[in-house]
Order: C-alpha cells, then structure tokens, then sequence
C-alpha cells in the first residue's frame, strides 16, 4: 500500500476541524457539532451515534444535561497518516473538563480517539470517530 504524506494545507485543515469539534461540543451549538462529520458519520465510545441527524439531537440532550456546567476539552499529540488522497486515519489524546461558572474546571475524563478522516466537497469531516476511556474497563 502506497504511504501519502498529510500536506500542510491538509495538516493545518484538520487541525482546525478537531478544534471546531471541541469548540461546538463545549458551546453545545448541535448542527456545528454534527457538521464536524460526514452525513453518515459514527461516534463511538460512551454511546454509538451514527448520522448527521442523530449526532445533532444527541449533542441537543447532552448540552440539556450541564446548563450549570461549562466544558473544556482539549486535545494533543494529534498524530495524523494519510491513507489515500481522500483519508487521513488520525488518533490524539483528549482530556474533558467540567466547571462551575466563576471556578476553576477539574478533569473529568481522559481517553484516546481514533479517527478516520475523509475529505468531502474540498472539507475534511469526521467519518468514523472511537473513544476510549483511560481507566473505563473493556
């Protein structure tokens, strides 16, 4: 299998598409959050969602859950590897937060996304996203 090099463009693209993930789930904007992905996108981990159409009322509820709270989440070592011209597999750390307004937030959880990437009308989006926890027994 012929190895692609992620280009710079490509690189810098998908960077910003897993910083508008963080910045949509936190803000719990659901269509921003589900634009991240392709229609047929999966999120995979605490809950199996699959389309566009479920992953916006999913992040609806999840934000109903935390109008006391506000999140943080913030990812690293953000590790990406072309497959092909229109797939990039990508795997970094996560670590989510949870505060009272006026404090400080403390970790809540910490884990690993795998991710597969594709490119879709000149954007990449989210096409199949894992997250496994750190200290969740499989």
């Amino acid at each position: 299998m012929k190895k692609f090099s992620v280009s710079p463009e490509a690189y810098v693209e998908i960077l910003n598409l897993y910083s508008a993930y963080n910045l949509a789930s936190d803000s719990g904007d659901a269509e921003w959050y589900a634009s991240c992905f392709t229609e047929d996108g999966e999120q995979h981990g605490t809950y199996d969602i699959v389309g566009r159409a479920n992953l916006v009322e999913y992040k609806k509820k999840d934000y109903a859950t935390r109008t006391h709270l506000y999140r943080r989440h913030w990812n690293g070592s953000i590790h990406l590897e072309q497959v092909d011209e229109e797939t990039v597999r990508g795997r970094c750390y996560l670590f989510g937060y949870n505060g009272e307004p006026g404090s400080l937030p403390h970790v809540t959880h910490a884990g690993v996304y795998t991710d597969i990437i594709k490119r879709v009308d000149g954007e990449w989006k989210f096409a199949h996203r894992k997250l496994v926890f750190d200290g969740v027994k499989k």
